[in-house]
Protein backbone atom coordinates (compact mmCIF):
# COMPACT_ATOMS: atom_id res chain seq x y z
CA UNK A 1 0.00 0.00 0.00
CA UNK A 2 1.23 3.50 -0.84
CA UNK A 3 -1.21 5.69 1.08
CA UNK A 4 0.45 8.25 3.37
CA UNK A 5 -0.63 11.44 5.12
CA UNK A 6 1.77 14.33 5.68
CA UNK A 7 1.15 17.31 7.93
CA UNK A 8 2.83 20.56 6.93
CA UNK A 9 3.13 23.18 9.67
CA UNK A 10 2.60 26.80 8.67
CA UNK A 11 4.59 29.66 10.23
CA UNK A 12 3.06 30.64 13.54
CA UNK A 13 1.24 33.96 13.13
CA UNK A 14 0.74 34.69 16.82
CA UNK A 15 2.11 33.23 20.07
CA UNK A 16 0.55 29.89 20.91
CA UNK A 17 -1.05 29.28 17.49
CA UNK A 18 -0.16 26.74 14.86
CA UNK A 19 -1.98 25.73 11.69
CA UNK A 20 -1.31 22.78 9.43
CA UNK A 21 -1.99 21.66 5.88
CA UNK A 22 -2.72 17.95 5.72
CA UNK A 23 -1.89 16.24 2.41
CA UNK A 24 -3.07 12.73 1.49
CA UNK A 25 -0.68 10.97 -0.90
CA UNK A 26 -1.48 7.93 -3.04
CA UNK A 27 0.95 6.12 -5.33
CA UNK A 28 4.71 6.30 -5.56
CA UNK A 29 6.29 9.75 -5.46
CA UNK A 30 7.30 10.73 -8.97
CA UNK A 31 4.95 8.30 -10.68
CA UNK A 32 3.06 9.63 -13.69
CA UNK A 33 0.52 10.92 -14.34
CA UNK A 34 0.25 13.00 -11.17
CA UNK A 35 -3.06 14.65 -10.23
CA UNK A 36 -3.50 17.21 -7.46
CA UNK A 37 -6.79 18.11 -5.76
CA UNK A 38 -7.59 20.76 -3.17
CA UNK A 39 -10.73 22.26 -1.65
CA UNK A 40 -11.60 25.31 0.40
CA UNK A 41 -9.00 27.80 -0.78
CA UNK A 42 -11.89 30.19 -0.36
CA UNK A 43 -12.60 29.06 3.16
CA UNK A 44 -16.31 29.88 2.98
CA UNK A 45 -16.83 27.45 0.08
CA UNK A 46 -17.38 24.05 1.65
CA UNK A 47 -18.87 21.46 -0.76
CA UNK A 48 -15.37 20.36 -1.82
CA UNK A 49 -14.49 19.35 1.74
CA UNK A 50 -17.00 16.50 1.72
CA UNK A 51 -16.34 15.60 -1.92
CA UNK A 52 -12.63 15.07 -1.28
CA UNK A 53 -13.37 13.20 1.94
CA UNK A 54 -15.41 10.74 -0.11
CA UNK A 55 -12.80 10.61 -2.87
CA UNK A 56 -10.15 9.66 -0.31
CA UNK A 57 -12.39 6.79 0.81
CA UNK A 58 -12.61 5.53 -2.78
CA UNK A 59 -8.87 5.85 -3.27
CA UNK A 60 -8.06 3.99 -0.05
CA UNK A 61 -10.02 1.02 -1.38
CA UNK A 62 -8.26 1.30 -4.75
CA UNK A 63 -4.90 1.48 -3.01
CA UNK A 64 -5.59 -1.67 -1.00
CA UNK A 65 -6.38 -3.42 -4.27
CA UNK A 66 -3.14 -2.23 -5.88
CA UNK A 67 -4.91 -0.10 -8.48
CA UNK A 68 -2.99 3.17 -8.07
CA UNK A 69 -0.71 3.59 -11.08
CA UNK A 70 0.25 7.25 -10.94
CA UNK A 71 0.52 9.72 -8.06
CA UNK A 72 -2.38 11.54 -6.40
CA UNK A 73 -2.11 14.32 -3.83
CA UNK A 74 -5.21 15.61 -2.04
CA UNK A 75 -5.37 18.60 0.30
CA UNK A 76 -8.97 18.44 1.53
CA UNK A 77 -8.69 21.63 3.63
CA UNK A 78 -6.49 24.07 1.74
CA UNK A 79 -6.96 27.20 3.85
CA UNK A 80 -6.89 26.76 7.63
CA UNK A 81 -6.14 30.48 7.94
CA UNK A 82 -9.46 31.47 6.39
CA UNK A 83 -11.36 28.84 8.36
CA UNK A 84 -10.12 30.40 11.59
CA UNK A 85 -11.72 33.73 10.65
CA UNK A 86 -14.84 32.91 12.63
CA UNK A 87 -16.83 36.01 13.50
CA UNK A 88 -19.82 35.18 15.71
CA UNK A 89 -20.48 31.97 13.79
CA UNK A 90 -19.93 33.49 10.34
CA UNK A 91 -16.75 32.53 8.44
CA UNK A 92 -15.81 35.26 5.94
CA UNK A 93 -13.19 33.09 4.30
CA UNK A 94 -12.80 34.70 0.88
CA UNK A 95 -10.49 37.50 2.03
CA UNK A 96 -7.60 37.44 4.47
CA UNK A 97 -8.05 39.42 7.68
CA UNK A 98 -4.28 39.83 8.05
CA UNK A 99 -1.11 39.87 5.94
CA UNK A 100 -2.33 42.78 3.85
CA UNK A 101 -5.79 41.34 3.33
CA UNK A 102 -6.93 40.48 -0.16
CA UNK A 103 -8.63 37.58 -1.88
CA UNK A 104 -7.05 34.23 -0.97
CA UNK A 105 -7.24 33.19 -4.64
CA UNK A 106 -5.52 36.21 -6.15
CA UNK A 107 -1.96 37.44 -6.64
CA UNK A 108 -0.12 34.15 -6.27
CA UNK A 109 3.64 34.20 -6.96
CA UNK A 110 4.49 34.21 -10.67
CA UNK A 111 7.60 32.19 -11.49
CA UNK A 112 7.68 32.24 -15.29
CA UNK A 113 10.48 34.75 -15.88
CA UNK A 114 12.60 33.29 -13.07
CA UNK A 115 12.29 29.75 -14.40
CA UNK A 116 13.04 30.99 -17.92
CA UNK A 117 16.23 32.60 -16.68
CA UNK A 118 17.30 29.30 -15.09
CA UNK A 119 16.68 27.07 -18.11
CA UNK A 120 17.23 29.28 -21.19
CA UNK A 121 20.75 27.96 -21.88
CA UNK A 122 19.79 24.31 -21.33
CA UNK A 123 16.68 23.85 -23.46
CA UNK A 124 17.13 20.92 -25.86
CA UNK A 125 15.35 19.62 -28.93
CA UNK A 126 13.71 16.90 -26.83
CA UNK A 127 10.41 17.96 -25.29
CA UNK A 128 10.39 15.41 -22.46
CA UNK A 129 13.92 16.34 -21.43
CA UNK A 130 12.77 19.95 -21.29
CA UNK A 131 9.81 19.03 -19.08
CA UNK A 132 12.19 17.44 -16.57
CA UNK A 133 14.48 20.46 -16.75
CA UNK A 134 11.60 22.89 -16.17
CA UNK A 135 10.12 20.96 -13.26
CA UNK A 136 13.53 20.96 -11.58
CA UNK A 137 13.80 24.73 -12.07
CA UNK A 138 10.30 25.24 -10.67
CA UNK A 139 11.22 23.26 -7.54
CA UNK A 140 14.34 25.36 -7.10
CA UNK A 141 12.41 28.62 -7.44
CA UNK A 142 9.72 27.43 -5.04
CA UNK A 143 12.33 26.90 -2.33
CA UNK A 144 13.27 30.58 -2.65
CA UNK A 145 9.77 31.91 -2.11
CA UNK A 146 9.45 33.80 1.19
CA UNK A 147 7.55 32.33 4.11
CA UNK A 148 7.80 35.22 6.53
CA UNK A 149 4.07 35.15 7.22
CA UNK A 150 1.47 32.46 7.71
CA UNK A 151 -0.16 33.27 4.36
CA UNK A 152 3.13 33.20 2.49
CA UNK A 153 3.90 29.83 4.04
CA UNK A 154 0.50 28.45 3.02
CA UNK A 155 0.85 29.60 -0.59
CA UNK A 156 4.39 28.26 -0.81
CA UNK A 157 3.37 24.84 0.48
CA UNK A 158 0.30 24.51 -1.75
CA UNK A 159 2.40 25.36 -4.80
CA UNK A 160 5.13 22.93 -3.74
CA UNK A 161 2.52 20.16 -3.58
CA UNK A 162 0.84 21.04 -6.87
CA UNK A 163 3.17 22.62 -9.42
CA UNK A 164 4.70 19.39 -10.70
CA UNK A 165 1.30 17.73 -11.22
CA UNK A 166 0.03 16.90 -14.70
CA UNK A 167 -3.52 17.91 -13.70
CA UNK A 168 -4.45 20.37 -10.94
CA UNK A 169 -8.12 20.44 -9.86
CA UNK A 170 -9.11 23.24 -7.50
CA UNK A 171 -12.59 22.82 -5.97
CA UNK A 172 -14.67 25.92 -5.21
CA UNK A 173 -18.38 26.85 -5.26
CA UNK A 174 -20.56 29.90 -5.88
CA UNK A 175 -23.31 31.45 -3.78
CA UNK A 176 -26.07 29.71 -5.73
CA UNK A 177 -25.15 28.04 -9.02
CA UNK A 178 -25.29 25.07 -11.30
CA UNK A 179 -22.14 22.98 -11.65
CA UNK A 180 -19.61 24.85 -13.79
CA UNK A 181 -15.87 25.33 -14.24
CA UNK A 182 -13.28 27.90 -15.23
CA UNK A 183 -10.94 26.38 -17.83
CA UNK A 184 -7.98 27.87 -19.70
CA UNK A 185 -8.69 28.09 -23.43
CA UNK A 186 -5.80 25.75 -24.15
CA UNK A 187 -7.32 22.99 -22.00
CA UNK A 188 -10.93 22.95 -23.21
CA UNK A 189 -10.61 19.59 -24.95
CA UNK A 190 -8.47 18.09 -22.20
CA UNK A 191 -10.98 18.82 -19.43
CA UNK A 192 -14.17 18.33 -21.43
CA UNK A 193 -14.46 14.70 -20.19
CA UNK A 194 -14.16 15.87 -16.57
CA UNK A 195 -16.92 18.42 -17.03
CA UNK A 196 -19.09 15.74 -18.60
CA UNK A 197 -18.48 13.35 -15.70
CA UNK A 198 -19.41 16.11 -13.25
CA UNK A 199 -22.52 16.95 -15.29
CA UNK A 200 -21.23 20.49 -15.74
CA UNK A 201 -22.89 21.97 -18.81
CA UNK A 202 -21.21 25.37 -18.48
CA UNK A 203 -17.48 25.94 -18.86
CA UNK A 204 -16.03 29.46 -18.74
CA UNK A 205 -13.11 29.64 -21.13
CA UNK A 206 -10.26 31.78 -19.76
CA UNK A 207 -7.24 33.47 -21.27
CA UNK A 208 -5.10 35.71 -19.06
CA UNK A 209 -7.70 36.88 -16.57
CA UNK A 210 -5.16 39.03 -14.73
CA UNK A 211 -6.12 37.50 -11.38
CA UNK A 212 -2.95 35.41 -10.82
CA UNK A 213 -5.23 32.82 -9.22
CA UNK A 214 -4.05 29.44 -7.96
CA UNK A 215 -5.07 27.53 -11.09
CA UNK A 216 -3.55 30.12 -13.43
CA UNK A 217 -0.33 30.24 -11.43
CA UNK A 218 0.19 26.50 -11.77
CA UNK A 219 0.22 26.76 -15.56
CA UNK A 220 1.64 30.28 -15.98
CA UNK A 221 5.23 29.00 -16.12
CA UNK A 222 4.38 26.68 -19.00
CA UNK A 223 2.36 29.34 -20.83
CA UNK A 224 5.27 31.77 -20.48
CA UNK A 225 7.87 29.27 -21.69
CA UNK A 226 5.74 28.10 -24.60
CA UNK A 227 5.71 31.70 -25.85
CA UNK A 228 9.50 31.40 -26.15
CA UNK A 229 9.98 27.79 -27.21
CA UNK A 230 6.65 26.68 -28.75
CA UNK A 231 6.53 22.90 -29.30
CA UNK A 232 9.82 22.33 -27.48
CA UNK A 233 7.93 22.96 -24.24
CA UNK A 234 4.73 20.88 -23.96
CA UNK A 235 2.12 21.50 -21.28
CA UNK A 236 3.76 20.10 -18.15
CA UNK A 237 0.68 21.04 -16.09
CA UNK A 238 -2.98 21.64 -16.83
CA UNK A 239 -5.34 23.10 -14.27
CA UNK A 240 -8.91 24.22 -13.77
CA UNK A 241 -11.26 25.56 -11.14
CA UNK A 242 -14.42 23.53 -10.58
CA UNK A 243 -17.38 25.31 -9.01
CA UNK A 244 -19.37 22.66 -7.12
CA UNK A 245 -22.80 24.33 -7.45
CA UNK A 246 -23.76 26.60 -4.52
CA UNK A 247 -22.65 27.09 -0.93
CA UNK A 248 -25.53 25.08 0.50
CA UNK A 249 -25.41 22.27 -2.06
CA UNK A 250 -23.82 19.89 0.42
CA UNK A 251 -25.26 16.41 0.82
CA UNK A 252 -24.14 12.82 0.93
CA UNK A 253 -25.74 12.28 -2.47
CA UNK A 254 -23.89 15.15 -4.11
CA UNK A 255 -20.61 14.25 -2.41
CA UNK A 256 -20.69 10.64 -3.51
CA UNK A 257 -21.79 11.59 -7.02
CA UNK A 258 -19.01 14.14 -7.44
CA UNK A 259 -16.34 11.96 -5.81
CA UNK A 260 -17.26 9.12 -8.18
CA UNK A 261 -16.91 11.53 -11.12
CA UNK A 262 -13.43 12.55 -9.96
CA UNK A 263 -12.49 8.91 -9.40
CA UNK A 264 -13.69 7.99 -12.89
CA UNK A 265 -11.61 10.85 -14.26
CA UNK A 266 -8.53 9.34 -12.58
CA UNK A 267 -9.32 6.06 -14.32
CA UNK A 268 -9.73 7.87 -17.62
CA UNK A 269 -6.30 9.48 -17.21
CA UNK A 270 -4.80 6.10 -16.22
CA UNK A 271 -3.81 7.28 -12.79
CA UNK A 272 -5.98 4.51 -11.34
CA UNK A 273 -6.57 1.12 -12.99
CA UNK A 274 -10.16 0.29 -13.85
CA UNK A 275 -12.76 0.16 -16.54
CA UNK A 276 -12.73 3.47 -18.39
CA UNK A 277 -15.98 5.40 -18.03
CA UNK A 278 -18.20 6.04 -21.02
CA UNK A 279 -18.14 9.76 -21.70
CA UNK A 280 -21.00 11.71 -23.25
CA UNK A 281 -19.80 15.31 -23.50
CA UNK A 282 -22.47 16.47 -25.94
CA UNK A 283 -24.03 18.83 -23.39
CA UNK A 284 -20.77 20.48 -22.28
CA UNK A 285 -20.52 23.98 -23.72
CA UNK A 286 -17.73 26.51 -23.32
CA UNK A 287 -18.47 30.21 -23.09
CA UNK A 288 -15.75 32.88 -23.37
CA UNK A 289 -15.06 34.50 -20.02
CA UNK A 290 -15.06 37.91 -21.67
CA UNK A 291 -18.64 37.16 -22.80
CA UNK A 292 -19.84 36.61 -19.23
CA UNK A 293 -22.30 39.27 -18.11
CA UNK A 294 -21.92 40.32 -14.48
CA UNK A 295 -25.37 41.64 -13.63
CA UNK A 296 -25.08 44.49 -11.15
CA UNK A 297 -27.59 45.69 -8.58
CA UNK A 298 -29.24 48.91 -9.89
CA UNK A 299 -29.91 50.02 -6.29
CA UNK A 300 -29.58 48.75 -2.75
CA UNK A 301 -32.40 46.56 -1.51
CA UNK A 302 -33.99 43.12 -1.70
CA UNK A 303 -33.44 41.09 -4.85
CA UNK A 304 -36.12 38.81 -6.30
CA UNK A 305 -35.20 36.56 -9.23
CA UNK A 306 -37.65 35.66 -11.98
CA UNK A 307 -35.32 33.22 -13.72
CA UNK A 308 -33.99 29.97 -12.28
CA UNK A 309 -30.37 28.85 -12.21
CA UNK A 310 -29.52 27.02 -15.45
CA UNK A 311 -32.17 28.75 -17.55
CA UNK A 312 -31.47 30.25 -20.97
CA UNK A 313 -31.92 34.02 -21.17
CA UNK A 314 -31.89 36.58 -23.96
CA UNK A 315 -30.33 40.03 -24.10
CA UNK A 316 -32.81 42.59 -22.85
CA UNK A 317 -34.74 40.03 -20.82
CA UNK A 318 -35.62 40.78 -17.21
CA UNK A 319 -34.14 38.10 -14.95
CA UNK A 320 -35.26 39.66 -11.67
CA UNK A 321 -35.69 42.89 -9.79
CA UNK A 322 -34.29 44.77 -6.82
CA UNK A 323 -36.75 46.47 -4.48
CA UNK A 324 -35.47 49.75 -3.07
CA UNK A 325 -36.69 49.77 0.51
CA UNK A 326 -36.11 53.49 0.90
CA UNK A 327 -38.36 54.65 -1.93
CA UNK A 328 -41.30 56.81 -0.83
CA UNK A 329 -43.55 55.35 -3.50
CA UNK A 330 -43.75 51.56 -3.12
CA UNK A 331 -45.50 51.33 -6.50
CA UNK A 332 -42.32 52.44 -8.26
CA UNK A 333 -39.73 50.96 -5.92
CA UNK A 334 -38.76 47.93 -8.05
CA UNK A 335 -35.82 48.17 -10.45
CA UNK A 336 -35.33 45.46 -13.12
CA UNK A 337 -32.25 43.27 -13.59
CA UNK A 338 -31.67 43.16 -17.35
CA UNK A 339 -29.54 40.58 -19.16
CA UNK A 340 -27.03 42.13 -21.54
CA UNK A 341 -26.27 38.95 -23.46
CA UNK A 342 -27.83 35.77 -24.79
CA UNK A 343 -26.77 32.79 -22.74
CA UNK A 344 -27.24 30.78 -19.55
CA UNK A 345 -28.07 32.25 -16.14
CA UNK A 346 -25.70 30.05 -14.16
CA UNK A 347 -24.85 31.75 -10.84
CA UNK A 348 -26.00 34.37 -8.35
CA UNK A 349 -25.22 35.57 -4.85
CA UNK A 350 -26.91 33.74 -2.01
CA UNK A 351 -27.81 36.91 -0.11
CA UNK A 352 -31.07 38.59 -0.98
CA UNK A 353 -30.10 41.95 0.56
CA UNK A 354 -27.79 43.48 -2.04
CA UNK A 355 -25.57 46.53 -2.25
CA UNK A 356 -25.86 49.13 -4.98
CA UNK A 357 -23.45 48.42 -7.84
CA UNK A 358 -22.31 44.96 -6.74
CA UNK A 359 -22.30 42.01 -9.14
CA UNK A 360 -25.14 39.74 -8.04
CA UNK A 361 -25.69 37.38 -10.98
CA UNK A 362 -23.70 35.79 -13.82
CA UNK A 363 -24.82 34.96 -17.34
CA UNK A 364 -22.56 32.87 -19.58
CA UNK A 365 -22.74 34.51 -22.98
CA UNK A 366 -21.49 33.44 -26.38
CA UNK A 367 -20.04 36.64 -27.84
CA UNK A 368 -17.49 39.15 -26.53
CA UNK A 369 -18.97 42.00 -24.50
CA UNK A 370 -17.38 45.39 -25.13
CA UNK A 371 -17.44 46.34 -21.45
CA UNK A 372 -15.49 43.20 -20.43
CA UNK A 373 -11.74 43.88 -20.45
CA UNK A 374 -9.22 41.11 -21.16
CA UNK A 375 -6.77 40.90 -18.25
CA UNK A 376 -9.36 42.21 -15.78
CA UNK A 377 -12.04 39.57 -16.03
CA UNK A 378 -12.52 38.79 -12.35
CA UNK A 379 -13.94 40.95 -9.61
CA UNK A 380 -12.75 40.03 -6.14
Amino acid sequence: MSYQIYSHVLPSATPGTQRILKAHHFGEAGARPKVYFQAGLHADEWPGFLVLNRLIKLLKKADKSGLIQGEIVIVPVANPIGLAQNFHGYIPGRFAFSDGGGNFNRNWPQLGSKVHKRIKHDVTGDAETNVTLIRKAIREELTLLPENTELQGMKKMLLALSMDADDIIDLHCSGEACMHAYVAQEFEDHFRPLLALLDAKVGLSELETGAASFDETNVSVWRDLKSHYAHLVPWGSRSLTVELRGENDISEEYAQQDAKALFDYLILREVVSGEAPIIDDSEVKYYPLDAMDLVKAPCAGIVCYHKAIGEEVEAGEEIGEVVNLMEDDVDTSSYPLIARTNGVFFARVQRRLVVYGESIAKIAGREHLAFREIGHLFED
